[in-house]
């Protein structure tokens, strides 16, 4: 799969939050399907999701954060995204290949 065409296709059609802040209210919420986290997102950040929001799958992508920014054309770096709705994406698609 490519993870850079489904995150445009998500971004276009579907509601894609981007940041730690954002995902981790979202998982808060129960708003949370998937959470994709960059290759140097923080060990600390990531086991604290996991625990707190077990039923949530957290997919590591090789991309490091600057990297997963420009996949989402933004100008910042994005070390995580929380998919809330995938809209016409494939992106869910990675909680089953976890």
């Amino acid at each position: 799969m490519d993870i850079s065409r489904q995150l445009k296709q998500g971004i276009n059609t579907g509601n894609l939050l981007f940041g730690q802040r954002q995902t981790k209210g979202a998982c808060s919420n129960g708003d949370a399907r998937l959470v994709l986290v960059a290759a140097n997102c923080p060990m600390n950040y990531i086991s604290d999701l996991r625990t707190n929001h077990p039923d949530i799958t957290i997919h590591q992508v090789t991309m490091v954060n600057r990297q997963l920014g420009a996949a989402c054309a933004k100008p910042f770096p994005v070390s995580t995204i929380c998919v809330v709705d995938p809209g016409q994406s494939e992106l869910l698609d990675l909680s089953t290949n976890v």
